[in-house]
């Protein structure tokens, strides 16, 4: 067992330990250093928050209760006491394993009474006794010398403690202090530059994850808190263990059953606000409270504006001083924004209403956004209001021209709460959420589906649970409401309306991959719309995949080039982008994809859709790792995750965790591929979209560790699911990995079979990535069946379809099984050539996975010198202690073997038959005078 899996063990439910197991774990490493005899000083950095003194308590707690032979000192830094010299020195001092050293009584420990300023000499001799006590300890054990917060410690002590830390080598002492970054601007120049030095170990606290929040909950609540509100959580807080611990103890369960749009402060940030604010001047209170209702809005301009006062900037230094303001400046602009987490929504609450309407109403005169201006009018208005509902449709639809749709769902939102007539607030309603879905806040459109559906039938009605039903993965319902909102609509009387309901089922037929779908609602849409109107540009956007499903692919590329020319500069064309890309790397244009996604995925200038921006992210993810970039798609996939989740979108999870399991997988980090795996899974009638790349999420996991068995299982329903014909397309790259499946099963005549069919299908134009992978699993194939001079003529054939083509991955995959299957043949040399090609590839790419595959394969020609294994290798060793050589296959065997593989597994990896397996370890354990496999690895274990 782990250290790391040791301590989880043993944490109590209510541990402060959980999210910060790898800080505790590097503390305890860094004192076993220290218990060696070497000195050692570790900074724990961190907000106000972030749980640096609950790490430190358990740390000392640890040193005095679990490890032996350890003596504490510890001080805690103080605003109030930093004003007195020598606070904090004689806090640690006074520590009693330091009373009872009888020889240091009656030296120069402490002032009789607090002092203002000590002198040079003075910092000298104390810091001289401080020494002298620490080396004293320390030759009785271990001593750990522990500062909390030592930005508020007072300087004469900070100056001290540095110069003994400075000085002290050959030690056991373990100097262990935290510090908060935002305040060490209080630490003296010099004592900064040391605590921030090559000598200093920096651990910084890093803001919780979501998974680390869930399990927050469920240790201290025994709560199953869902992904989404775990994101909410982290994105309200900050991350910060404190106020997330406060808030889920504070409020009710149900709270987080539900989608959220803003959280409360927790009950300590009130009470500091209102200390705060208690004694504070009129003008800090009038900035804070003006700078709350402003929002992300709170310019210096603005805040003065609504505040009313002038003299903004001395208010400022006051509320920086107090800890509740600070003044943020970029090149873009200046604002004032809160220290805090919460404190905005602290000072918010507690202004009475009609001051509350009054700042709104003088914010809309501040702000210069027309969307700003009318939230700030809404929120100054508590009744009805037909003529600024009227104002707030207008704008919704000037929005919706443009794409922005999370703004429209807002301005339609509030325009329904203050429409007079039950009709206009019931259509109202329907139109924002079916804007919410279009904006990708699933979520929150999630938790209104009850009101919709309490709504009297209408085309509208159907539509929106229609559009709600297919962003979220349930098939079967979509098609019930999208067919009937169409069988109830009007396409004469309300095109508009009608057009919108058959982009709606555009959409659908993107999900289901139904090219003929896609492309007859698509031209419906159309034909019912003028070009430049919402619904005409989302269904040209989507049209070309339609005729690149139906196998019609010049003129999907035309399609494209039409969508274009007629998308506006503004967030529609991220749709456009978004299928340009999809085809574009469909059709081994992977670097034309690449700028199409990236420049689809950004929502935060320009507005536009979520559910866009994170299918753009899915595939920006995967056409990193067709490329190459494999850092670059974790880092992409870990961004579009947190927004992934947030959102609550089934639709996208498959596809963006299929890279993810599949990149992890070939890395060898199995239990983070195997936790991105189970976000992959869908249920039985699901999407197309989203059961295909599910699939393909688990056959590469499972393929990576050469368990064909189960790879075969996933795969052989995709034969069903997404078949290739002359009429239908596939998108998924599907086919070579089955037909590999198959052939190390020894289902060779089922796997020629699918192929030849494969083969035969008719395209309108060859793309090199499919020919390739085509001719690798022919290849693959023809090796099996016995003939390696075909089986050589494929592979090579494979890699010159590759040739000009920037794709690492899929190359050391051909490369890979080329070598196998030539070393199988007994090709060595040549089998030795492409297997070292294959593993600088994978090691390229860090597919730790694929380069000790390689490496074992390598060892099995019996050629490669500079891959031949150690010559410590147990199971070697243990031959050759015997006088006994194995041949190269043996050898290869053996290790498998002894680590516990069956004959069954070891042939699988080796692509050698079952009785070839069982033949080499008749022979091996002849030579090697042993009878099973358990004396194999009993000789291996021996000699490890």
């Amino acid at each position: 067992m782990t250290a790391g899996s040791s301590i989880q063990g043993d944490m109590a439910e209510d541990s402060p330990l959980v999210g910060r197991i790898r800080v505790f774990e590097e503390l305890l490493e860094t004192l076993r250093t220290v218990r060696k005899g070497n000195v050692g000083t570790v900074v724990l950095t961190g907000p106000s928050g972030s749980g640096k003194t609950a790490v430190l308590n358990s740390f000392l707690e640890h040193c005095q209760t679990v490890a032996r032979g350890i003596q504490v000192l510890s001080a805690m830094g103080d605003e109030w006491e930093a004003q007195f010299a020598l606070a904090g020195y004689s806090q640690l001092m006074l520590t009693p394993p330091l009373r009872s050293a009888k020889a240091y009584d009656g030296g120069p420990h402490l002032p009789a009474t607090p002092v203002a300023a000590l002198s040079g000499d003075q910092v000298l001799n104390y810091a001289s006794t401080l020494s002298t006590h620490l080396e004293g300890l320390q030759s009785h054990g271990s001593v750990v010398v522990a500062v909390d917060d030592v930005h508020k410690l007072d300087v004469e002590s900070l100056r001290i403690l540095t110069f003994v830390m400075r000085r002290l080598h050959g030690k056991r002492i373990l100097f262990l202090l935290t510090l908060n970054p935002a305040d060490a601007s209080r630490i003296p120049a010099g004592v900064l530059d040391f605590l921030t030095g090559h000598q200093v170990v920096r651990i910084p606290l890093e803001p919780l994850t979501p998974q680390q929040v869930q399990e927050v909950a469920r240790r201290l609540l025994g709560m199953d808190l869902s992904i989404t509100a775990a994101h909410g959580l982290v994105q309200h807080t900050g991350g910060l263990p404190e106020p997330i611990v406060e808030l889920l103890r504070e409020l009710p369960a149900e709270t987080w059953l539900s989608w959220f749009p803003s959280l409360p402060p927790t009950s300590r940030v009130r009470a500091r606000v209102r200390s705060i604010l208690n004694t504070a001047s009129a003008g800090l209170v009038s900035v804070a409270e003006a700078a709350s209702v402003l929002g992300t809005s709170a310019g210096l301009a603005e805040v003065s504006q609504v505040s009313g006062v002038a003299s903004i900037m001395e208010v400022l230094d006051e509320g920086h001083r107090a800890g509740l303001l600070e003044l943020s400046l970029d090149q873009a602009r200046s604002s004032v924004i809160f220290v805090q987490p919460g404190s905005m929504e602290a000072i918010y609450e507690q202004i009475v209403p009609s001051r509350r309407i009054a700042l709104h109403r003088l914010a809309a005169e501040a702000v210069e956004l027309e969307g700003e201006r009318l939230g700030h009018r809404v929120s100054a208005t508590p009744v009805a209001d037909e003529s600024l509902a009227v104002e707030l449709e207008a704008f919704a639809r000037r929005q919706a021209a443009a794409g922005v749709w999370q703004d429209v769902a807002t301005a339609l939102f509030s325009a329904s709460r203050l429409s007079l007539d039950l009709r206009s607030r019931n259509d109202r309603l329907l139109r924002a959420v079916d804007a919410l879905v279009g904006s990708g806040n699933v979520a929150q459109a999630q938790m209104w589906a009850a009101a919709v559906e309490a709504l009297p039938s209408s085309p509208l009605r159907s539509s929106v649970l229609g559009y709600l039903s297919t962003v979220s993965g349930q098939n079967d319902s979509a098609q019930t409401q999208l067919e009937m909102a169409w069988r109830t609509s009007n396409p004469q009387r309300e095109p508009a309306a009608a057009a919108q309901v058959a982009q709606r089922l555009v959409l659908h037929g993107v999900a289901s991959w139904n090219g003929p779908l896609i492309t007859g609602w698509a031209e419906r849409a159309m034909a019912l719309t003028q070009p430049g109107t919402p619904a005409h540009i989302e269904s040209e956007a989507i049209y070309g995949l339609g005729l690149y499903a139906c196998g019609r692919i010049g003129e999907a590329e035309a399609s494209y080039q039409r969508a274009f020319a007629h998308a506006a500069e503004n967030a529609q064309k991220q749709r456009v982008q978004m299928g340009a890309g999809w085809l574009a790397l469909r059709l081994d244009n992977a670097e034309s994809a690449l700028v199409n996604f990236e420049s689809a995925a950004p929502t935060e200038y320009r507005g536009g859709s979520l559910r866009i921006s994170l299918w753009a992210e899915a595939w920006l993810a995967r056409t990193h790792f067709v490329l190459g970039n494999w850092d670059s798609a974790a880092a992409t996939i870990a961004r579009a995750s947190v927004r992934l989740e947030t959102s609550r979108m089934p639709l996208i999870r498959p596809l963006l965790y299929w890279t993810a399991a599949e990149l992890w997988s070939m890395r060898g980090d199995w239990d983070r591929a195997r936790y991105y795996v189970s976000q992959a899974a869908v249920q039985p009638g699901t999407y197309r979209a989203m059961q295909v790349p599910a699939s393909l999420a688990r056959a590469r996991f499972h393929e990576a560790r050469a368990d064909y068995e189960s790879a075969l299982a996933v795969l052989q329903p995709l034969t069903e699911l997404d078949p290739w014909t002359e009429n239908r397309v596939s998108f998924w790259p599907w086919q070579d990995t089955y037909v590999n499946a198959l052939v190390m099963t020894d289902q060779l005549d089922t796997a020629d079979s699918f192929l030849t069919a494969f083969e035969g299908v008719r395209r309108e134009r060859e793309i090199p990535s499919d020919l390739a992978r085509m001719a690798w699993a022919r290849g693959r194939l023809l090796a099996a069946q016995g003939d390696p001079d075909a089986a050589r003529e494929h592979f090579e054939a494979a890699l010159g379809h590759l040739r000009g083509l920037n794709r690492p991955y899929l190359r050391a995959r051909i490369s890979f099984a080329f070598g196998q299957s030539m070393r199988r043949a007994g090709k060595r040399r040549l089998a030795s050539s492409v297997l070292r090609a294959a593993r600088d590839l994978y090691d390229s790419l860090g597919a730790a996975t694929y380069v000790e595959r390689c490496d074992r394969e390598l060892k099995a020609t019996g050629l490669d010198v500079g891959h031949l294994p150690d010559p410590a290798d147990p199971v070697l060793s243990a031959a050759s202690e015997q006088n006994v050589q194995l041949t190269a296959q043996e050898q290869a065997v053996a290790e498998l073997v002894a680590a516990g593989a069956t004959n069954k597994e070891a042939a699988r990896t080796l692509f050698l038959a079952e009785k070839t397996v069982q033949y080499h370890l008749t022979r091996l354990y002849r030579k090697m005078g042993i009878r099973s496999r358990s004396e194999l690895a009993a000789a291996f274990r021996a000699r490890n």
